[in-house]
C-alpha cells in the first residue's frame, strides 16, 4: 500500500512540487488506505474534521447543500481543514465511482511529528495554505450581496433625458448605490460626476439581461429605464423581459422622467421597506414547483 500512496502522491498530487520523494514517503509512512464504493459519503458536513484524505484512485464530489464545488480525480486531496479552526466539517464528499483514499489524520500527525518534526510543520503549514486558498474561493462561491442597487438604463436617445434627471436630482441619486449600463455608465460621470457601484455590458449585448439577473438575485430596488418608444430596438426580447421580471419580483419601475421622479421619491421615503411586495402569482407559482419537485 506504502508504494502504491508514494507512487500517486509523487506523480498525481500537489505534494510533488512541494515535497521531495523521501518527504512524501515519510508521509505515506503514517497514512491508511480506504476503499469506498460508489456513491458512498466518505466525509460527511457536520462531522469532526479530523483527517485530511488524497485521491489514489476512482473520483469524488464535493458537495455542500445544493451546491457542488468540486469534482476530485486521482491525486486531488480534500479534508485540509484538518489544520485549520474549524472543528466540523463544511461539505459532503461522495465517490462519484469505486474510489480508494489515502488517510491523514491527527495521529497520523503525532506520529509524523515523532519521524521528523522539521517534515510535519513543513506539511502542517502547506497544508494551512491550501486551506486557506480554498476557503477564498468557497467563499466567493457562496457570498451573497446584500447591496439593493438602483438600475440606470436609458436608450441611445434618452441619455440625454437621463443625464438631466440625474442633475436634477444628484443629491438624492447619489445616496444609492448605482448599476447601469457601460455607455450609460460612462456618459453620466462625465457630464454629472456621479460613480457607479456596479457596471454591466450595454442592453443589447445583455445588460438589460445582467440587470434581470440582480432582480432575480434580490439586489435591484428600483430601476429608472428612459426607453425610447419611437424606434425600434434589436433586443426588444431583453427588454420585455426586464419590464416583467419587476412585475414578478414587484421592483419599482419607471420608464420616463414623470415615473422615474415618483419611483425615486418612493425609495427615498420612509414608507420604503427594502423586502419586496408580496406578489401572490409569484407564491403560487412557486408552491407550483415545489410540488413539481416532490
Amino acid at each position: 500500500m506504502n508504494d502504491h500512496v508514494v507512487t500517486t502522491l509523487k506523480t498525481q498530487s500537489v505534494l510533488k512540487d512541494n515535497f521531495s520523494v523521501d518527504e512524501i514517503a515519510l508521509l505515506a509512512k503514517t497514512m491508511e488506505l480506504q476503499n469506498c464504493q460508489e456513491n458512498a459519503h466518505i466525509v460527511s458536513e457536520g462531522e469532526p474534521a479530523i483527517s485530511l484524505m488524497f485521491i489514489l484512485s476512482g473520483e469524488v464530489r464535493v458537495l455542500s447543500k445544493d451546491h457542488q464545488l468540486a469534482i476530485l480525480p486521482a491525486g486531488e486531496m480534500f479534508g485540509e481543514s484538518l489544520f485549520s479552526d474549524e472543528g466540523i466539517r463544511m461539505t459532503d464528499v461522495i465517490a462519484s465511482e469505486e474510489t480508494s483514499v489515502a488517510i491523514f489524520t491527527v495521529d497520523h500527525y503525532e506520529q509524523l511529528l515523532q519521524l521528523s518534526s522539521e517534515v510535519a510543520l513543513k506539511y502542517k503549514r502547506f497544508f494551512e495554505s491550501i486551506y486557506q486558498h480554498r476557503k477564498s474561493q468557497n467563499d466567493k462561491f457562496f457570498y451573497v450581496d446584500p447591496t439593493k442597487y438602483l438600475g440606470l438604463i436609458a436608450h441611445n436617445d434618452m441619455k440625454s433625458s437621463l443625464v438631466g434627471f440625474v442633475k436634477k436630482n444628484i443629491k438624492l441619486i447619489s445616496k444609492f448605490p448605482l448599476v447601469a449600463t457601460g455607455t450609460t455608465g460612462l456618459l453620466l460621470y462625465k457630464e454629472t460626476g456621479i460613480v457607479l457601484s456596479r457596471k454591466v455590458k450595454s442592453g443589447p449585448l445583455g445588460g438589460d439581461q445582467a440587470v434581470g439577473h440582480l432582480i432575480s438575485t434580490n439586489n435591484i430596488g428600483g430601476i429608472l429605464f428612459f426607453r425610447d418608444p419611437l424606434s425600434s430596438h434589436p433586443h426588444h426580447a431583453d427588454i420585455e423581459a426586464l419590464g416583467r421580471l419587476c412585475d414578478v419580483y414587484q421592483i419599482p419601475f419607471a420608464t420616463n422622467p414623470s415615473t422615474a421622479q415618483a419611483v425615486l421619491s418612493y425609495l427615498s421615503s420612509d414608507s420604503y421597506q427594502e423586502e419586496s411586495a408580496n406578489n401572490p402569482a409569484l407564491e403560487k407559482y412557486q408552491q407550483q414547483q415545489g410540488r413539481v419537485v416532490k
